[in-house]
């Protein structure tokens, strides 16, 4: 079976007959697309068998990102839109257009701009850009000529300097001085810590201050009014060669830079867009950062090398509320075909329903990952929006996505679909020390392995690439999950700690040294808590020194100011007499994540009319399952004043909004 190593083979001659739509006529890019290819139904595993009859190399000749790029938007008249862009979420607000024949001309005169300052491949072109315009001339300009570096420019200055410096950038793209964003007041208090020969150049949005020394309009705009001749076509790269630097929690939790290749990104794009039938002429909703790997090779990109138009509404994504209260407006005003957003994003939505909101622009699906979607939240936003949401199991060492739910075929409940074409998954048993032993067979957990044309290059620390593979070179996710007797990918848990916020991967390591900076603490541990909205809220776990007085509240207070992200402030610190330990020594994060799990709904369910916290009424456990990874049991005696069925209906209602499976059981009722 393609994409499973389990052993079971499906066969190939299986015909299911299932009614798959098809878009037809089919209007793309000819040289990185195949028509007859895209019409074809995508139902199930055996439709991925019979597309990897044939060699990859056939379905993918152009492996230089830059020049599919290039010719897709070459395939687009010089004067139609290519980006749409509202700065503050106001969809009646100023749209600022950006047209493909702009958009070719300032890639071109941004890789110019750094042929003449000598800087090209491999030499790396950091960006500190939000999602606007500029990034995407910024970073395919750079690629044309360098290595772009989009990097998340919410990060504290000390942690831009060490990503800056591990990466030997030799040009910084920011945003200059620009109310609600403190990126240029960051890149100048280590500049003095930078080459001094290092290029800074500053980018405007609605509302930025002008800075002249820096401005990279004016650097453009001169170096046209010089006059000088045009550097010439980029040259020509192999599939082998980085096209950008992404930075990632990596597979331990620790801050890694890693390194996508031109054949990495290319085969991304050829996925995403057989996954969804993406066409030339379509328009995407953009609200995702592009320093992460989502935004970069996921939903920008790849849509461009499709010949899709960009809708960016906010230089705050979907963090803006005023964008997620206008939502579906803009996807009515500017045609939007393709939508966007994470789980903590349609949790939102499902809630807040079209209010009669012309919606026929959308296409029929679009892909989805990040974090668990809770299968109430998906059925709500996809009986809203009439779209069906494609769930997607990625992560950045492998250029996103692994496996992605195949478009014609049955949902399956808490799967991530199936392995996308080409790419190889393994789920290998854990043994008593959490090494990885012999391969797993159907619906047995173990631990998730990748090998295939999407896994990355590797990390910049040579190191850091060795520890991340098996001896015989497949990825380790750090990820735990099952594959199904049809070929399904369930993604189960995470022997990995990084805590994943609404889709922002959270080092636990950052808040866990920002407690133990203090002397009353001992030992701390940080984990994610269950939460509706956002998937995972941080928590933290904190051992005294003996005799030490001080509150969870000083705590908190004193480790806000010392974690350099906002989102990864831990909501609630809890103080214990000891925090359970592995064999090794170290924290049990997986005890601590079940314990805060039975905080989290001990106190949401004490809520419900009639129930109590108290132990004789209420109990929740948390522990490790087979399929599940997780399973909440919900013990309740039942009190014979209350109706059982309502009771468990209330129960379900609220369970519903989480992605952790559950169990309710009824006990003896009490007077």
């Amino acid at each position: 079976m393609p994409g499973v190593t389990w052993g079971r083979e499906l066969s190939s001659n299986v015909e299911i007959d299932r009614h798959a739509a098809i878009a037809s006529p089919i209007a793309i890019v000819p040289e990185t697309a195949d028509a007859d290819l895209l019409a074809l139904p995508l139902r199930d595993i055996s439709d991925i068998e019979r597309i990897e009859r044939v060699p990859l190399e056939n379905r993918l000749p152009i492996v230089d990102f830059h020049q599919r790029i290039v010719l897709a938007l070459a395939a687009r008249h010089c004067d139609d839109n290519a980006i749409h862009f509202i700065s503050d979420g106001n969809v009646d607000g100023i749209v600022h257009e950006t047209s493909f024949g702009t958009l070719r001309g300032n890639i071109e005169r941004v890789a110019s701009l750094l042929q003449r300052r000598h800087i090209k491949h491999p030499d790396v072109v950091a960006i500190l850009l939000p999602t606007m315009p500029a990034v995407y001339w910024a970073i395919i300009g750079a690629m044309a000529q360098a290595v772009p570096f989009p990097v998340n420019w919410m990060l504290e200055p000390e942690y831009l300097l060490g990503l800056l410096t591990e990466a030997n950038v030799k040009a910084i793209i920011a945003l200059g001085p620009t109310p609600g964003f403190k990126i240029w007041e960051s890149i100048m208090s280590i500049r003095d810590q930078l080459p001094s020969s290092l290029p800074v150049w500053s980018v405007t949005a609605p509302g930025s201050e002008v800075l002249p020394e820096f401005d990279l309009d004016l650097q453009l705009l001169r170096q046209d009014q010089a006059g000088l001749d045009p550097v010439g076509a980029a040259p020509v790269r192999e599939g082998s060669d980085a096209a950008a630097y992404v930075h990632s929690g990596g597979t331990t939790g620790l801050p890694k830079i890693v390194k996508l290749s031109h054949r990495n990104i290319s085969y991304r794009h050829w996925t995403l867009q057989l996954a969804m039938q993406v066409t030339l002429g379509e328009v995407m909703l953009q609200d995702t950062p592009i320093f992460h790997v989502g935004g970069l090779a996921g939903r920008s990109l790849p849509m461009l090398a499709s010949g899709a138009s960009l809708m960016i509404p906010s230089l705050m994504g979907a963090r803006d509320k005023r964008y997620i209260a206008n939502y579906w407006k803009f996807i009515a005003r500017f045609r939007v075909t393709r939508l966007s957003g994470v789980p903590t994003t349609f949790s939102v939505l499902a809630k807040s329903p079209p209010r009669g909101e012309d919606l026929s622009s959308l296409k029929r699906n679009f892909v989805t990952g990040s974090t668990a979607l809770p299968i109430a939240v998906r059925r709500e936003f996809e009986r809203v929006s009439g779209v069906r949401i494609l769930n997607s199991y990625g992560l950045t060492e492998n250029t996103a996505s692994v496996a992605i739910e195949p478009r014609d075929g049955q949902s399956r409940e808490g799967s991530s679909g199936v392995p996308v074409p080409y790419t190889r998954v393994r789920v290998k048993r854990l043994d008593d020390r959490g090494a990885s032993s012999e391969i797993c067979g159907p619906d047995q957990t173990g631990m998730i392995q990748v090998s295939g044309p999407g896994v990355a290059l590797g990390y910049l620390n040579d190191g850091h690439t060795l520890a991340s593979r098996t001896a015989d070179g497949w990825l380790i996710t750090g990820d735990l999950g099952r594959i199904d007797a049809d070929g399904n990918l369930f993604v189960t848990g995470r022997s990995k700690d990084i805590i994943i916020r609404g889709g922002h991967n959270i080092d636990p390591g950052l808040i866990e040294d920002a407690l133990l900076q203090s002397p009353e603490v001992l030992l701390a541990a940080a984990v994610g808590k269950p939460d509706a909205h956002a998937g995972e809220l941080p928590v933290a776990y904190v051992q005294l020194v003996a005799g030490s007085r001080i509150t969870e509240a000083d705590l908190l207070a004193r480790v806000a100011a010392r974690i350099p992200e906002r989102a990864a402030i831990p909501k609630q610190i809890f103080v214990v007499d000891k925090i359970p330990l592995t064999d090794a020594g170290k924290p049990a994060k997986v005890v601590l994540r079940h314990d805060a799990a039975e905080r989290t709904f001990r106190d949401a369910l004490s809520q419900i009319p009639g129930l109590s916290s108290a132990p004789h009424a209420l109990q929740i456990t948390a522990g490790p399952h087979p399929l599940h990874g997780t399973l909440v049991t919900i013990l309740l005696a039942k009190p014979v004043s209350l109706d059982a069925a309502a009771l468990v209906a209330a129960i379900d209602a609220l369970m519903s909004r989480y992605a952790l499976a559950y169990v309710v059981k009824l006990t003896a009722p009490y007077a």
